[in-house]
């Protein structure tokens, strides 16, 4: 299921190239930095319970990001992003892996050394951790945006992307890991990086 997911994103990703690819500068290619700060909400290390109910402590994770965007209009185009972040468990210390593959609409506003930018992406959100023997794909979805500063015509520096997230996370009874309806969970990513303009 995740090999279908990234061939999907590589597939939305070419698409995107070939729509923006009869113009200069309406494609961007960004990627850099990642740091995600998970608040679970219901518990800690993720889950949700009839006994795990009490808000846990918010969780750090640091990692990558890429995105590729294609301006179809002068300031609208759409997007697609792919991120991984590792970390530990807040209260198990156990190792946890995230990936998250998105897409959605986008809108900058440009001018001559900087631009700034809008976004709303949903997709998927993949979750593991061997020493929990806890897997899960969920729902999630990311609104956001950021500052781009041109270092050359075709480079820019992107300082900061800020992006508040979504997600859906597993409830599990207090006697098990049989997973029942799932629950949402809030985070915030700050990411920094490259951008490179097609």
């Amino acid at each position: 299921m995740r090999r279908f997911r990234i061939v999907l994103l590589l597939v939305v990703s070419f698409n995107l190239l070939s729509l923006a690819s009869a113009q200069s500068d309406r494609v961007e290619l960004f990627g850099g930095y990642s740091l995600e700060q998970i608040s679970p909400g219901c518990g800690s290390n993720y889950r949700c319970g009839a006994t795990q109910n009490i808000p846990g402590p918010a969780a750090s994770m640091s990692g990558w990001t890429t995105s590729l965007t294609g301006f179809v209009i002068r300031s609208f185009g759409i997007s697609a992003q792919l991120t991984g972040n590792y970390g530990t468990a807040v209260l198990s210390s156990s190792h946890v892996n995230r990936y998250s593959y998105q897409f959605g609409p986008a809108y900058a506003v440009r001018w001559q050394r900087t631009s700034v930018f809008a976004h709303a992406l949903f997709g998927g959100v993949t979750q593991s951790s061997a020493e929990q023997g806890l897997s899960y794909t969920r729902f999630i979805l990311s609104v956001g945006g950021g500052l781009d500063y041109k270092t050359s015509s075709r480079i820019s520096f992107r300082p900061v992307q800020l992006d508040y997230e979504r997600q859906s996370v597993p409830v599990v009874d207090t006697g098990g890991p049989t997973p029942l309806p799932s629950a949402g969970a809030n985070g915030w990513r700050y990411s920094a990086g490259i951008v490179i303009r097609f």
